[in-house]
């Protein structure tokens, strides 16, 4: 630290008898007593009587620190000098701390107390052994703008109005608490939030729903409870939905409420500008499949969540502790059931993700399997997967955009999993007449996709949300109207077999969420900030939350032509299930 951002500071200090410095209602003294003088600055006097045990005498033995003025009955007088930080200094002294093995610790990393010196001598210590502290910050009163007090007080009575069941707490730094809590007994959950800075009220009055996410990324608010806290606020915030409100207002609303100030014209300008400008044109999808799947460390994020099948979707899970990648083979095994492969056929994937579907189908049927991706990541993984195993004859990756398959050849089975999300509203018809053209006249079409509720999707894809401006910009959760009327129009398929297996999302999610927390250090190894990780334990959480409360659903449906003998002519071997 240089010189110049170290100053030496005196402070006069005495003992007394002067009472004036202490608050006016003697029932009101304290063993530190703090008083503003009239230039605003303010001096501190201690009770000896109460800290040092003295009893009660007929005179009060005070020790005042840099008093406006020379108290009455002074007793003794002496001046300190130590260096102080100036305000840079301390705001840079984290790019600092601990190079060169030096560590700086001291009182007056806090207000000069002895125990901030205290804390800043332990976090100094722990960070020698180059171990983590987790020590309380010094609480600091919240001063906020007045358009943030503005902000603040449209945001609090929100709260107040819109919760009925659940408890949401707001606990700002310097001891300011907000609390709602509703009358109805529907939900029980109660979450406490830490807010950090007066922005969290800006950000939400102004962007909603997708300020408060913005809010938890850049570190405006935590949770008392690491663990549990985010998935409990959002599924409080579901239970306090209704969703034929929702349907009404939906033509007007964006996410969980109207955003209440005038900004907010300019923000929603900005994300419908860019929800627009994400359409899944051809050139546009592959833009957004790798903003998602095709970040410059490759494939090591995934790696630092997924299991070693490196599968990326809804699990099927037997028990609540089961293996996250036994439950990822089971869901596979069951796909392969559904679908009916034998040996001769071919089969087209959309979507093939890093190839482990691939892998086991050719492995448990010795079948021909197409796989095509818009990820230059996932194509170079998954061709890596299959010459590892051997079966280059047999497994075919491509680049390819589902609208551009190859029509020299006519598939089997066309399978997807989790892919259709990635398709859009406005061209949903041309997926399904894409599985048409491809699909042989006894095939079978199987799919597996997240799912919206029909009353919630007019809103869902007219608007954007949290998941679509930061983790899949082009998405949008079909409703399973949506799905089937875009089937019914552009193809010849009907539904044979439907499941909805969302519920097991929400334990797919959790694991994967417990990986990515275990795994942080890694993640940070490769180039990734706090914004980023405080990123996706919210897109963890928020769709956690979505399945726990069954908002959201997840199905596996198997579609076939009608008069498909060749297929399901044996009525005691029909579809597997799921459960």
């Amino acid at each position: 630290m240089q010189n110049h951002l170290v100053f030496l500071c005196d402070s006069d200090i005495f003992l007394h008898h002067d009472t004036t410095f202490l608050p006016r209602n003697p029932a009101a003294w304290s063993a530190c007593n703090f008083l503003e003088t009239t230039n605003r600055r303010g001096c501190v006097t201690y009770w000896l009587n109460i800290i040092q045990n003295l009893g009660d005498p007929k005179l009060p033995y005070l020790v005042t620190l840099d008093p406006p003025h020379a108290p009455e009955h002074t007793l003794l007088k002496w001046t300190t000098r130590h260096p102080v930080p100036s305000s840079k200094a301390s705001c840079e002294l984290h790019q600092i701390q601990g190079k060169r093995r030096i560590w700086f610790s001291g009182a007056y990393q806090g207000y000069g107390f002895h125990e901030n010196g205290l804390k800043a001598g332990v976090v100094a210590a722990y960070g020698m052994l180059r171990r983590n502290c987790s020590i309380l910050d010094n609480p600091k009163q919240m001063v906020p703008t007045w358009p943030e007090t503005g902000a603040r007080l449209l945001v609090t009575s929100f709260f107040k109005n819109f919760i009925q069941t659940g408890c949401i707490i707001f606990m700002e730094e310097g001891g300011t608490v907000f609390t709602f809590q509703g009358t109805d007994r529907k939900c029980s959950l109660k979450v406490s939030l830490r807010i950090h800075t007066t922005q969290f009220y800006w950000r939400v009055a102004t962007q909603a729903d997708i300020g408060l996410a913005d809010a938890f990324i850049h570190g405006d608010f935590s949770f008392v409870d690491k663990n549990e806290g985010l998935i409990n606020l959002i599924t409080i915030y579901l239970a306090n939905t209704d969703p034929k409100a929702y349907v009404k207002t939906s033509s007007k609303k964006s996410g969980w409420w109207t955003p209440m100030l005038l900004t907010t014209a300019l923000s929603a300008a900005k994300y419908f500008i860019r929800h627009v400008s994400n359409q899944n044109t051809l050139t546009q999808a592959r833009h957004n499949i790798s903003h998602h799947y095709d970040m410059d460390c490759g494939v090591d994020i995934f790696f630092s969540f997924l299991n070693e099948t490196m599968t990326y979707s809804c699990a099927i899970f037997k028990c609540e502790d089961e293996d996250l990648k036994d439950a990822q083979l089971r869901k596979i095994n069951i796909l392969i059931g559904k679908a009916k492969i034998r040996k001769g056929h071919h089969i087209l994937e959309i979507g093939c993700g890093w190839g482990s579907f691939a892998v086991e189908i050719v492995k448990q049927t010795g079948c021909r399997y197409t796989g095509i991706t818009l990820s230059e990541q996932q194509l170079k993984y998954a061709r890596l997967r299959v010459e590892q195993a051997g079966f280059q004859d047999q497994i075919t990756f491509i680049l390819c955009d589902y609208r551009q398959i190859p029509n020299k050849d006519k598939y089997d089975r066309i399978i997807s999993i989790g892919m259709i999300e990635h398709v859009g509203h406005d061209y949903m018809e041309e997926f399904f007449s894409s599985c048409e053209s491809a699909l042989t006249e006894y095939g079978l079409l199987v799919l597996q996709f997240i799912s919206m509720p029909d009353e919630w999707y007019d809103s869902h894809r007219h608007s954007t949300d949290f998941m679509r401006e930061y983790i899949f910009p082009g998405g949008c959760l079909p409703s399973l109207s949506r799905v089937t009327s875009a089937m019914a129009t552009d193809s010849r398929l009907c539904v044979v077999h439907l499941e909805e297996i969302g519920i097991h999302y929400y334990q797919t999610l959790r694991c994967w969420r417990k990986n990515f927390s275990k795994n942080q250090s890694q993640i940070r190894s490769l180039g990734f900030d706090d914004k980023f990780i405080r990123t996706w334990e919210y897109y963890f959480d928020y769709c956690a939350a979505g399945f726990k409360t069954r908002t959201m659903g997840d199905y596996q449906i198997v579609f076939s032509r009608a008069g498909n003998v060749a297929v399901f002519d044996d009525p005691y071997n029909g579809v597997p299930s799921a459960f």
